[in-house]
């Protein structure tokens, strides 16, 4: 039986709250298997500063699987040091020569150290866990996979125990070969509308799925009646949006895009790159239009397009807002992590992060946006502390 279409026929859920009720989920085919990247220390390289790169070594994975079927069709999940995509058996060999470019890549243009592996569905249920999938649809052309189950969160700690992680990891024939066509990081940081950035993660670990759904759902309202609609918390404002011209913003796609293909081919890029941003804020000044794309609301769908708010048996959330809503928003959730119904985590800037996947530049475009000192990722890592404590209570 083929099951490459699987994703892609699966029917859209219009309401992001409704990602709340497991029935919308379906489980994924057996014979498909979880592809996992993850930046070690990623919390030490953000506290030096290399919030950026180790976002970017994350995006770079997903574009170089994507690139293997040139569309979407590939579901998958940004957590902002890594990334979890769900692949069909008929390209596993071809995501094993991706995942390993990747990784040498991250090493050899960061210094980044990055686990890889790919963990088959079959063994995550025999674990106990399951990998279920619904397709969230956030705009009129942006449709972005949410997942239940408890199987990606598993596949990654999985990477993370040595005696395991040996199970799963790719090496002996396989020779590393990746595509990262399409990666773009041309955009300067943009600053929060209000007074700052948030990247929020919330687990709920109540002990059935109605509980957990039930607090799920209560969050999301909350997170509504404090934060306002989407229109207005939403990271990105198309007034704030800065095509960047600098060294430090555009070195990022530079040297992935550049990376083992020659010192000539380096230096062509570096300039290459210099005037698409150039002809890039031209044509969206004039509001050109070509054959392909209507410049003018380019802005426009490039928010319609972004992943600020996704669901992986949690919720992550960017959102734009008030010292005061974000304090409002604490004392909420810190009362539901005493009454021991959710963990929660959440990190603090002044400005949101974006990184674009690209196809074309019509509607086949998705934009990762996080904060940009860190954001999910810091966010994981009080997630996971707060869990802790949980066990030992």
């Amino acid at each position: 039986m083929i099951t490459d279409s699987f994703y892609e026929e699966l029917p859209s859920i219009d309401r992001f709250a409704d990602l709340s009720d497991t029935g919308v989920y379906n489980p994924l085919p057996g014979d498909w298997c979880v592809a996992v990247s993850d930046v070690k220390d990623s919390t030490g390289l953000i506290r030096s500063g290399k919030y950026k790169e180790v976002n970017l070594v994350g995006a770079a994975t997903i574009m170089a699987i994507l690139n293997l079927k040139k569309n979407f069709s590939i579901p998958f999940i940004f957590g902002g040091d890594g990334a979890t995509l769900c692949i069909p058996h008929s390209i596993i060999e071809e995501v094993k020569q991706a995942l390993l470019a990747t990784r040498n890549m991250a090493k050899e243009v960061y210094g980044i150290e990055l686990r890889i592996g790919i963990v088959p569905v079959s063994y995550i249920r025999e674990q106990g866990y399951d990998v279920l999938i619904a397709r969230s649809r956030l705009s009129s052309s942006f449709t972005q996979a949410a997942f239940s189950g408890g199987g990606l969160q598993f596949a990654e700690e999985c990477l993370k125990i040595p005696s395991v992680a040996e199970r799963f990891s790719i090496g002996g024939s396989t020779l590393p070969k990746g595509d990262f066509t399409g990666l773009e990081c041309r955009w300067q940081n943009v600053p929060s509308a209000h007074d700052e950035i948030v990247s929020l993660i919330v687990q709920a670990v109540g002990p059935s799925n109605e509980v957990r759904n039930t607090v799920y759902r209560s969050v999301l309202a909350t997170i509504g009646s404090i934060y306002g609609d989407d229109s207005f918390c939403h990271p990105v404002q198309e007034k704030y949006l800065t095509m960047a011209f600098s060294e430090r913003m555009l070195s990022g796609e530079s040297g992935i895009r550049s990376y083992a293909k020659g010192k000539m081919y380096r230096l062509k890029y570096w300039f290459t790159i210099r005037w698409k941003v150039i002809l890039g804020f031209a044509m969206m000044a004039l509001k050109y239009r070509t054959k392909q794309t209507e410049w003018g609301t380019y802005k426009q769908r490039l928010i319609q397009n972004t992943d600020f708010k996704k669901f992986d048996d949690k919720i992550r959330q960017v959102l734009s807002g008030s010292i005061q809503q974000r304090e409002q928003l604490e004392v909420y959730l810190t009362g539901l992590q005493k009454e021991r119904k959710l963990v929660y985590g959440l990190n603090v800037a002044s400005h949101a992060l974006i990184t674009c996947l690209l196809f074309n530049y019509s509607d086949a475009h998705v934009h990762l946006v996080d904060s940009d000192n860190g954001g999910y990722a810091l966010a994981a890592l009080q997630v996971k502390e707060q869990l802790k404590q949980l066990a030992v209570q």
